[in-house]
């Protein structure tokens, strides 16, 4: 009988401390580079599954989210698609040098709408490409990679004028998959999924040619001592996490 009563009271204190966990779980905001915008709604699930807390994501060029902070925007999180914007963040006070890590190392791949007589880059240098898409390099970390891939492959000032910029690698994707590009430069990321890309050819670009996309993320100060911040933090140095990340066509450090 001393049992069973120990039984029902040990039954009664795992309700009561899941139902506390419940009532303290929070919706934290993430300001996130838009190349990394699919990855992080499959991260979000497993993170909500495990910890009870939910992302809420702002997705934009990693220029633009660093301005939108800069004016006040309440973010929680900055998951930026380079070092550059992180790490001024917190030179500026802004965010927390204790919570800062590369999060992801993003890959830039060249694709096209032509059929390449030899190799695929070989499209770059043809006569039939009229419109070339890339996100812009002034605030797109994979728009700066495109350029400088282009300039040492002497074809930078030729291209200028076949140039469509995007304001993000994303909508970059989308000139090219909805042939307003003849080709362009994306983020591996953007391929991964399981929407289809109709393409005549790809060249994933040697990481030689353009300095690593190194994606990091920072916390805000405001809301460093968030539980569901510092859960965030935890689950995205997780096995779980790196391989999410993975899967949608990143490396991990």
């Amino acid at each position: 009988m001393q049992f069973k009563i120990f039984k029902s009271a040990g039954r009664a204190l795992i309700l009561f401390i899941c139902g506390a966990s419940f009532a303290s779980a929070e919706t934290l905001l993430v300001a996130v580079a838009s190349n990394f915008t699919a990855t992080l709604q499959d991260i979000a699930l497993a993170y909500h599954a495990q910890t009870g807390h939910t992302l809420k994501t702002s997705s934009a060029s990693t220029g633009k989210l660093y301005a939108q902070i800069q004016h006040g925007a309440p973010f929680d999180v900055f998951m930026s698609a380079d070092e550059k914007r992180a790490d001024m963040l917190v030179h500026e006070g802004k965010a927390n040098a204790a919570f800062a890590r590369v999060y992801a190392l993003g890959k830039l791949v060249f694709i096209s709408n032509i059929e390449p007589v030899g190799d695929c880059v070989s499209v770059l240098s043809g006569a039939d490409l009229k419109w070339l898409a890339i996100a812009n390099p002034d605030t797109a970390p994979y728009g700066s990679a495109a350029q400088q891939v282009m300039e040492k492959l002497n074809l930078w000032d030729k291209l200028q004028a076949r140039l469509v910029m995007g304001e993000n690698i994303a909508q970059t994707l989308q000139f090219v998959s909805s042939t307003s590009a003849n080709a362009g430069f994306v983020a591996k990321s953007l391929l991964s999924g399981d929407a289809i890309i109709k393409r005549a050819c790809e060249w994933e670009v040697p990481i030689d040619l353009y300095t690593p996309v190194r994606q990091k993320m920072v916390v805000l100060k405001q809301s460093q001592d968030k539980p569901a911040v510092s859960a965030f933090w935890q689950f995205m140095q997780s096995a779980k996490a790196a391989s999410i990340i993975r899967n949608h066509g990143y490396d991990v450090l």
